[in-house]
């Protein structure tokens, strides 16, 4: 590829497109300035991204119209803001957890698990994880709040392992019952603005065996568990191979990537590598899904999202954010191919 077929590769892959006059902005940067800007943006003074719900308070009233409302301002921010790569990690991790208003119905739960997205959306891996596990919104979508040390809820620990960390295969049901006792106690208190606090007599905090590692009784100690296991930085990396060159990716890249994510699981270099690779030919075809396509063609457009447009035109695709795909009986994802 030339310099501007890169730097329109870029835009496809983790930009959410191109607005018009981009490209030929970005040419004049050249592909390596574009790439500083995109993976670090504080460290090259990078505008910061408005907040896109601060203006709808937790008080808002929960319905279609809240959702459609959430979701035309994130797309605003998306569309306006100078930050692509930050904004794509984002719904990255939003696809990741899977978080869904549907379940949690408590508007400003979402609004901090969204703004938790993005700050830990090029961070420590170890550290976004830690924090998503005593998030407001994933202890009400999997449970947390009732999970105490007469009745440990396993629904996050199972979760945990099987999509967030280690992966199928990796864990025994063991290990899924001795991380849900160490995860007890966690509530969320709606007299006093949805703040989380742990509550130590519903506390578990009896010594458990989680993956190997003995000792564990705690949040911190659990995800150090996950952590520290080999499979977890092989899976992440395959993960984010698969979204941003493709899912024929050489293995050996991956494996590669993957051993230097395990030493210190800080995102920003891993995506920035792989970015690399895509940049030298190492990406094949991948299938864009209807979010990014959609948040693309507008920014193409300059069309301004209108609530309404914004709400129909996703739910008709099968992908709305704050939603899972495919639910309520939504028609599959449209999705189209990405070179």
């Amino acid at each position: 590829m030339n310099e501007r077929a890169q730097l329109a590769w870029l835009a496809r892959r983790v930009g959410f497109g191109l607005a018009p006059g981009q490209l030929d902005a970005w040419e004049a940067k050249g592909v390596d300035t574009v790439l500083d800007e995109l993976t670090d943006p504080d460290g090259h003074s990078v505008a910061t991204v408005d907040d896109p719900f601060a203006a709808l308070t937790r008080e808002i009233v929960q319905g279609q119209n809240s959702t459609r409302d959430a979701i035309t301002a994130w797309v605003r921010t998306i569309i306006d803001g100078q930050r692509p790569l930050e904004s794509w990690m984002q719904f990255f991790w939003h696809d990741f957890f899977a978080v869904s208003a549907r379940v949690v119905r408590i508007p400003g739960l979402m609004f901090d698990h969204f703004r938790l997205l993005r700050a830990h959306a090029l961070g420590n891996f170890g550290e976004f994880l830690r924090q998503m596990t005593t998030d407001g919104a994933m202890l009400v979508f999997l449970d947390g709040t009732s999970s105490t040390a007469a009745a440990p809820n396993e629904n996050y620990a199972r979760e945990l392992m099987e999509l967030y960390s280690v992966g199928v295969g990796q864990f025994t049901e063991a290990d899924v019952q001795a991380a849900a006792r160490a995860l007890t106690g966690w509530v969320v208190m709606r007299r006093r603005d949805d703040e989380v606090f742990h509550v130590p007599r519903r506390h578990d905090d009896r010594p458990q065996i989680l993956l190997g590692v003995q000792g564990v009784h705690d949040v911190d100690s659990v995800i150090a568990a996950v952590i520290g296991h080999p499979a977890t930085a092989l899976r992440l990396t395959r993960l984010l191979a698969a979204k941003i060159l493709g899912s024929s990716v050489d293995p050996v890249v991956i494996e590669r990537h993957a051993t230097l994510f395990w030493d210190s699981f800080e995102l920003r270099p891993l995506v920035r590598g792989l970015l690399e690779d895509g940049l030298d030919g190492a990406g094949t075809d991948v299938i864009i899904e209807p979010f990014p396509w959609f948040v693309s063609a507008v920014r193409a457009v300059q069309a301004p999202p209108r609530g309404p447009v914004v709400a129909t035109s996703l739910r008709s695709a099968g992908q709305i954010p704050f939603l899972p795909p495919n639910v309520g009986g939504f028609p599959p994802p449209l999705s189209y191919l990405s070179t």
